[in-house]
């Protein structure tokens, strides 16, 4: 798997609103190379509820799995939940 051109047809389908195409390969990226950035969207996919249902506890769980990989997306997005929140206390 070329994982950049993956990458990238992901992330298009994610600026066309195609939401769950997108998820998909982003959940076989993050499988395949634990890539910080795919489990960024993972985690913002599930957090908005953009084409699945609204889970913002598996959003913020992916987005502790992309921190620890290195997406500053992710750390900023944590960040701002701590500020603004209590959800993120809840795990």
């Amino acid at each position: 798997m070329d994982v950049i051109k993956e990458f990238e047809r992901a992330e298009a389908l994610f600026e066309e609103d195609k939401f769950v195409e997108a998820l998909e390969i982003f959940k076989k990226i993050a499988k395949a190379k634990n890539d910080p950035d795919a489990l960024y969207y993972i985690g913002l996919i599930y957090f908005e509820g953009y084409g699945v249902d609204k889970d913002e506890e598996l959003g913020i769980k992916y987005w502790k799995k992309a921190d620890k990989a290195g997406s500053l997306d992710a750390k900023y997005a944590l960040g701002s939940l701590t500020q603004r929140t209590s959800i993120f206390c809840k795990e």
